[in-house]
């Protein structure tokens, strides 16, 4: 069994601020059973519609549906994810028969935003706009950094890392090129009542599905709330058909599952949380040409550019500008300057037998561990940390135990640091 603790936050002279715990494995070995581009995903041309989609049955339809809006060729889409007054919208382009897609990604948190939700969403309340870019290929993304170069990401990197590149291979989507959106959940949705009829051929289905259905709009850091939920709450699900019955927009209240996400450590204070997505443009949206590894454009292979948090010298700084959706398990090694977002200033162990494996045990001992190191640590390594007197660790542990007692072994590895005023 392995638990992480991403960023578990700590001030001087008192306990531990905030914890969440990391996805299990059911999510995040996904990425390496996908192909490149290749497979089911990136065939080269969408397959034709046999059957219209209003003559299919009643539950295969917004199935269909998806096959029909893919089998328009291209569209162009909004995404957005509204947590309260917290805004995460992805603008773009995406060509199904190329399986390509281009997308903006603009996170905008205002001053009010609860600070640990916040640093859920990997950004800062108040702070500025956190803006990315993502060019998808297949199960291949491209992500353009700060510095002006691209990082690939390739679902056929080694298997110790690419777990950890699930943050970026998650926008390369099943139903549609650019994934992470409501597209994965309107194709294995089934619709239990007939759509209502509007102007234009336009029809509206509402439904409920369960949260484990509709998790793969969220990011992945939030969806283990709802793989898991053991309520009996359902999600709203609206969808919306054009006459050719082409997915124009799907919303989604998610309020519902706050309570598991609350209860997990995530989003805490937030009291709203929806999703959107609208296609527009179908079979006449222009998908411009890859950016990433053009001529006089810099690539860089993720795998080779990016060190473990774990794994990064003290007293070195790292970058958070990776596209892996505000994770630091993987960061850029930078100069300590305007680019630096963390500041390294201890790596610790947790190797030991403890008794009946209570929760968060070894995630309490590597803070503790980290306190020592932080009241010790150069000046110059920690007084620059935002908030000041505050640290944060990083790191997982794994635990095993035998049949008989209570004698429980963990183990893992975790990084000390602080979070500089350059990040985001």
């Amino acid at each position: 069994m392995k638990n992480t603790n991403p960023g578990a936050r700590y001030e001087r002279g008192g306990g531990r601020r905030a914890a969440t715990a990391l996805l299990p494995l059911l999510l995040t070995a996904l990425p390496a059973c996908q192909a490149e581009a290749g497979g089911a995903k990136g065939t080269g041309s969408p397959a034709p519609i046999a059957t219209p989609v209003f003559e299919t049955r009643l539950d295969g339809q917004l199935s269909a549906a998806s096959k029909a809006t893919a089998a328009a060729g291209s569209s162009a889409f909004t995404a957005t994810v509204s947590y309260g007054t917290a805004v995460d919208t992805s603008t773009g382009t995406q060509d199904y028969a190329a399986d390509t897609a281009r997308a903006e990604r603009e996170l905008t948190i205002p001053r009010r935003f609860p600070d640990d939700a916040a640093s859920d969403l990997g950004g800062r309340a108040g702070g500025s706009a956190v803006r990315e870019t993502y060019e998808v290929q297949g199960n291949r993304v491209d992500y353009l950094t700060r510095q002006g170069d691209w990082l690939r990401y390739s679902s056929r990197a080694s298997m110790d890392i690419v777990d950890d590149f699930e943050g970026a291979l998650v926008r390369a989507g099943d139903s549609a090129p650019y994934g992470g959106t409501l597209a994965e959940v309107v194709r294995t949705a089934h619709a239990t009542k007939q759509p209502a009829k509007g102007a234009h051929g336009v029809r509206t289905y509402e439904l409920s599905v369960p949260p484990r259905t509709a998790a793969p709009a969220l990011p992945r850091a939030f969806q283990h709330a709802l793989l898991y939920f053991e309520g009996s709450e359902q999600i709203t699900l609206t969808v919306v058909l054009d006459k050719q019955g082409r997915l124009l927009r799907a919303g989604a209240d998610y309020t519902p599952a706050l309570a598991a996400l609350h209860k997990g450590g995530r989003l805490k204070g937030v009291t709203s949380l929806k999703a959107e997505y609208v296609l527009t443009g179908h079979g006449t949206t222009k998908v411009p040409a890859p950016a990433a590894g053009a001529a006089g454009g810099k690539l860089r292979d993720a795998e080779q550019a990016l060190t473990r948090l774990t794994e990064v010298k003290p007293g070195a700084c790292g970058s958070a500008n990776t596209g892996l959706g505000g994770s630091l398990s993987l960061v850029r090694v930078v100069p300590c300057g305007k680019g630096a977002d963390v500041r390294v200033f201890g790596q610790v162990e947790v190797k030991e037998t403890i008794q009946d494996n209570p929760d968060g045990v070894a995630d309490r001992k590597a803070g503790d561990r980290c306190r020592t190191k932080f009241d010790t640590a150069p000046a110059a390594w920690v007084n620059r940390a935002r908030p000041a007197g505050t640290f944060y660790t990083w790191g997982g542990a794994s635990s095993s135990s035998s049949y008989t007692g209570p004698d429980v072994d963990i183990e893992g590895a975790y990084a000390c640091y602080v979070e500089l005023s350059g990040r985001r």
